[in-house]
């Protein structure tokens, strides 16, 4: 049987004490605390891992620096704690990065004043990074001359954290985890309707690339639906008391805009902060924040043309146009409204990412509110105590439930790929080796792809000029990261659609290769497909999703 066959077969035949219905980051991180702290657990996701708003972020883990501006100090504080744990957790997945604010004469705050605030966060973050600095005009002029600063009256530098890889990459690796622990995991399953009989849940749910109908049984639902988790909990009949609105973000990918390796930051004409950041080899500008109802509204010309106006009057570099942007990213951020608080024109970007946990004994269901990839080891830790509120025994975890492999453990690794070669230098990747790269891509899985370029030493070699990946790596993707569709792999496995066109991503012949590798003569019609515009999605797999 098939990797996945197998999953849906176990997810039919046994009873879970919990599922967890939705596979963002909330739903990845509760699947991986709730299996590594013994429980039997499956996950199930309507679409691809990660392939809602988790798919769309700007790949920062970071503190809440903004919201110092609200007093939220204790919320700073525990992002804070939050994302050193991550960093220390993910050694190559995550590395710190610079900030470099440029505040001009439009910005909400002095220079001085932000200074004393980045201060105040780098206390609230326990020094746990390099300390941060104030920038005089000087030299913002000379450590970032792409910065226009003509207007600018000083600024700053401090600290935070990065992805490496993409965001919807790191959320389904901790998906994977949960698998290796002992979940079950299924992808492009979709749960149509669920019934609550005495104590148990019967979920009929449906294969949405073969249109097949299962059914599930468990005791608890984890409703992590990410934006839909509260018309989702509606339908179970287990309505969260905490309400959401949505903020719309877009970001666009564009060429190169500096090679500093630095984040820059500064207010757009609407007073909220606007980023150019690094992406591979290209660089990433944005975000929006806009109200909106619709959390699958695309990205529309105004949003285009805001993004471009604000990014253009900021850089003394020849003017984006929207031929430069080379792809787009557009999710929404759940917010959470408690009690009687309620959103105002004024208030609107006051709004914290805050996450909050509904839990209804009654019924059996925890749903899990907001939240963001900085918040996830709290939200981790927080289903494991509801669970075991509910009538659950998670076992005590005698190690470390999240993080890497050991070091030891990559330093063997490192010693194995250097006898067959795999120490290269990369030309797209910022680690020092491929081999460096293949270890924060794949962790112990990486050891997969040496057994294979030892029986063939070709397998080791890159395949394309658009990538440093070998076929090894793409035959152990396809054999253990659940990748369906093309786009699985173009847009969430890697950044390959991120940075380059799709016409390019097309026509390229080791693509091609990669994609018969993945999905044999499908794959290379859902590229072609994926290239001249389509989603490249399989046959069978309904656009419309029929989510309860």
């Amino acid at each position: 049987m098939s990797n996945r066959s197998n999953a849906l077969q176990r997810i039919q035949e046994k009873q879970f004490d919990a599922i967890v219905v939705g596979g963002g980051i909330n739903g990845a991180i509760s699947a991986l605390a709730l299996s590594a702290h013994g429980l039997s657990v499956a996950l199930i996701e309507r679409g691809d891992f990660a392939s809602g708003t988790s798919q769309h972020s700007s790949n920062l883990v970071w503190g809440g620096f903004k919201y110092l501006s609200n007093y939220e100090f204790l919320y700073v504080s525990g992002l804070c704690k939050s994302r050193n744990r991550m960093a220390k957790a993910f050694p190559s997945r995550m590395v710190e990065k610079r900030f470099f604010a440029a505040l001009d004469k439009s910005s909400p705050y002095p220079p001085w004043f932000a200074a004393m605030g980045a201060n105040v966060y780098w206390a609230l973050g326990r020094f746990a990074t390099q300390r941060p600095f104030f920038r005089s005009l000087k030299s913002i002029k000379r450590l970032e001359p792409s910065i226009d600063a003509t207007t600018v009256r000083g600024g700053i530098e401090y600290s935070d954290s990065m992805l490496l890889d993409n965001d919807s990459r790191f959320v389904s690796e901790f998906i994977l985890e949960a698998e290796v622990k002992g979940a079950v995991v299924a992808n492009y399953l979709e749960l149509e309707a669920a019934t609550r009989t005495q104590d148990q849940w019967t979920l009929d749910l449906v294969d949405n690339l073969t249109n097949e109908a299962l059914t599930a049984k468990c005791g608890l639902l984890i409703n992590a639906a990410g934006p839909n988790v509260v018309p989702m909990g509606s339908e179970l009949d287990a309505q969260p008391k905490a309400r959401t609105v949505f903020s719309k973000g877009v970001h666009f990918i564009v060429p190169q805009i500096t090679d500093s390796g630095r984040i820059i930051a500064f207010y757009d004409d609407s007073q909220r902060l606007f980023y150019v950041f690094p992406m591979g080899h290209r660089s990433v500008v944005g975000t929006t924040d806009t109200s909106t109802e619709d959390y699958a509204e695309p990205v529309s010309d105004e949003d285009r043309r805001f993004v471009l106006e604000q990014i253009n009057k900021r850089l003394a570099l020849e003017p984006l146009t929207e031929e430069d942007i080379i792809a787009e990213r557009c999710g929404v951020r759940t917010l959470v409204l408690e009690g009687d608080e309620s959103v105002g024109d004024k208030d609107w970007t006051d709004l914290s990412r805050k996450h909050v946990l509904d839990v209804d004994p009654a019924k059996g269901v925890i749903s899990i509110l907001g939240g963001k990839l900085s918040d996830c080891l709290n939200i981790g830790e927080e289903i494991v105590d509801a669970v075991a509120e509910l009538g659950l025994s998670p076992a005590t975890s005698t190690e470390g439930w999240f993080g890497e492999p050991s070091e030891s453990e990559a330093k063997a690794f490192m010693r194995r790929a250097s006898r067959v070669g795999l120490d290269r230098k990369n030309t797209f990747d910022t680690a020092p080796t491929f081999a460096a790269t293949l270890w924060r891509r794949h962790g112990l899985r990486a050891n997969k792809i040496l057994d294979l370029v030892e029986k063939d030493p070709s397998l080791g070699l890159s395949f394309s000029d658009l990538t440093d990946m070998c076929e090894a790596e793409v035959i152990v993707m396809r054999d253990h990261e659940k990748i369906e569709t093309i786009e699985d792999f173009l847009r969430r496995r890697t950044q390959l659609a991120q940075l380059n066109r799709p016409a390019d991503l097309a026509s390229d012949e080791g693509m091609q290769k990669a994609a018969e590798i993945l999905l044999g003569d499908r794959g290379r019609v859902e590229l072609k497909e994926f290239g001249s515009g389509g989603q490249g999605r399989p046959a069978g797999h309904d656009d419309e999703p029929r989510n309860v």
